[in-house]
């Protein structure tokens, strides 16, 4: 992320009117700008509230700010764009059936991992196309638009499969094999590891911390905020312990925000759209070399 600041300095100059029209932080401020996947839209957005860039988007499940300035994002097809908003690659799954491809993210020798929502299948995809290392699991026959959302993979190889309508977040080595699955009390929409290996998931109504042995180490509740928040989808962990906080359909209510560990909620954020969706957010923290969230 250290190569930031020079693109964001560029892209003030695509200032999106339409979306500050009505958005803004409330309560307080980010230390550093925010990038959120919206509904049909992925943008940046300054301390001060002011929109730095947006790009077109669809319908949008998980997103990236790459070190580059390009964007990778779900859309149901994996697609990276420029700073400028053209499209550099694309990666479309066979199989639409259920929403196509609902996570993504780009790994360090320049695949990008692939979660297929309408199969089941997690792989890792060349720029080329050619695509390896395949986990699957289970469909939800039942309901095929909830078999996964977001997966991430960590560089000891570990991934982290979030199993939306099953309810289950699940741990797979670098060989494929499942070791650690853990049920929560709704749609398993995000998870992330911190660095001793415990695990939070969001999961609609509240954001709870796991020990790798299944003890519940920390919950937020959106009951207990006593604010408009609803359905927690995104997740960033920040090194301080924070936590960036992404909703989903959240109509009036609040769109994301920034709670610390004793739970004290130090911003909020709207983008003043009707029934907006923050799936993914992003603190674009120069000190932050590996955004896994």
């Amino acid at each position: 992320m250290r190569h930031l600041a020079p693109t964001l300095l560029l892209l003030t100059l695509a200032f999106c009117g339409h979306l500050a029209a009505k958005g803004g932080f409330e309560g307080g401020r980010p230390d550093h700008p925010l990038f959120l996947a919206g509904n049909a839209y992925y943008a940046i957005i300054s301390p001060d509230g002011v929109p730095l860039k947006e790009w077109k988007g669809a319908n949008n499940n998980d997103g990236w700010l790459l070190p580059n300035g390009h964007l990778l994002g779900a859309t149901g097809d994996a697609i990276e764009w420029d700073a400028e908003g053209r499209e550099v690659w694309h990666y479309k799954a066979q199989e639409q059936k259920g929403g196509g491809i609902y996570s993504c993210q780009r790994l360090p020798n320049g695949d990008t991992l692939i979660g297929e929502n309408s199969t089941g299948r997690i792989y890792a995809c060349a720029p080329d196309g050619q695509t390896h290392g395949l986990i699957q699991v289970p469909l939800n026959e039942r309901n095929r638009h909830q078999t996964l959302r977001m997966v991430r993979r960590y560089p000891d190889g570990v991934t982290l499969v979030c199993r939306s309508g099953a309810n289950t977040v699940e741990l797979y080595n670098a060989e494929g094999a499942l070791t650690w699955q853990q049920k929560v009390p709704g749609l398993a929409f995000a998870a992330l590891r911190d660095p001793e290996g415990n695990i939070y998931i969001a999961s609609l109504g509240q954001v709870q911390k796991w020990s790798p042995e299944h003890s519940l180490l920390w919950e937020l509740k959106a009951t207990e905020t006593g604010l408009p928040i609803r359905n927690m989808t995104g997740l960033h962990l920040l090194p301080n312990g924070n936590l960036i906080i992404g909703c989903y359909g959240y109509g009036n209510g609040i769109g994301a925000f920034e709670v610390t560990p004793e739970k004290k909620i130090r911003w909020t954020y709207r983008s003043g759209r009707a029934n907006d969706s923050h799936m993914a957010v992003q603190l674009l923290d120069p000190a932050i070399q590996t955004p896994l969230r």
